[in-house]
């Protein structure tokens, strides 16, 4: 995993700089910092790159952290798009795929597959050609760990949580809960699998074994997982599937105001 920090100074854009393609063996992760946004000339630019239906997105949001969340995501993948595609961010146009998600429709990228994800004060896109990928990231916060869990994870995982201590317990059920939810979007299937036929065991590496029960129809070798602390708060999971060998995940953080 390599982290790379960009620039950045007032007035400064990723869209600026120059492209950089996305290698076909490579998978990036960018993260941004969505109260980057409180800024009304960084919300006024990216809102004039949106369209239409992305503009209604974002209205139909209650408040003013989901406002800035979406148009963080939003920001985030035309940021990453452009450096891609070597094209303004303002041009990048989106649809959506068979599963309902974004997908770029011009400029034409073939086989690109990204997915998004945004928790409180953090946006998280992965990036990659040619596989499924899947993210989530969550801001850990105090929650009643055990009760959850037996409600959504498997027996064994509840028999681990409920033998830690109280902050090790929270850190593992963000964990179990964030890993599923990268793998149910890189399966483009949503809350319809049986989350308790789904068992992680997080490694001190920050990967994670898996196992699936049947009724998950799926093989876990297929799939690469991995946990990445993107600050002291935010939980983020990564799901990819494989090739023929391990892939490094390159970590990219979008620090600029504005598109340009």
């Amino acid at each position: 995993m390599t982290t790379r920090d960009f620039p950045s100074a007032a007035g400064a854009s990723l869209a600026t700089y120059p492209g950089r393609p996305l290698a076909r063996e490579a998978v990036d992760l960018w993260s941004f910092d969505t109260e980057r946004l409180r800024a009304a000339s960084a919300t006024d630019a990216w809102l004039a790159c949106l369209q239409e239906d992305e503009l209604a997105r974002y209205a139909a949001h209650g408040t003013c952290a989901a406002r800035r969340g979406y148009l963080g995501t939003r920001a985030l993948a035309r940021t990453a798009l452009a450096r891609y595609s070597s094209t303004p961010p303002h041009d990048l146009r989106f649809g959506k795929d068979h599963f309902g998600r974004p997908e770029l429709i011009a400029p034409a990228l073939p086989g690109l597959c990204f997915s998004l994800a945004r928790a409180a004060g953090l946006a998280v896109g992965l990036f990659a050609f040619d596989r499924e990928v899947g993210v989530d990231v969550e801001r850990v916060a105090p929650i009643d760990a055990v009760a959850l869990a037996e409600r959504f994870f498997s027996a064994e995982e509840t028999a681990v949580l409920s033998g830690l201590d109280p902050d090790a317990r929270l850190a593992r059920f963000y964990a179990l809960w964030t890993l599923r939810e990268a793998y149910l979007k890189a399966r483009g299937v949503g809350l319809t699998l049986p989350l308790h036929q789904l068992l992680f065991r997080p490694t001190p590496s920050g990967g994670a074994a898996a196992e699936f029960g049947p009724a998950i129809g799926d093989d876990p070798a297929r799939w690469q997982f991995r946990l990445i602390w993107l600050t002291r708060r935010h939980l983020a999971a990564t799901c990819i599937r494989r090739r023929s060998k391990r892939t490094a995940i390159r970590i990219d953080r979008f620090a600029a105001g504005g598109p340009g």
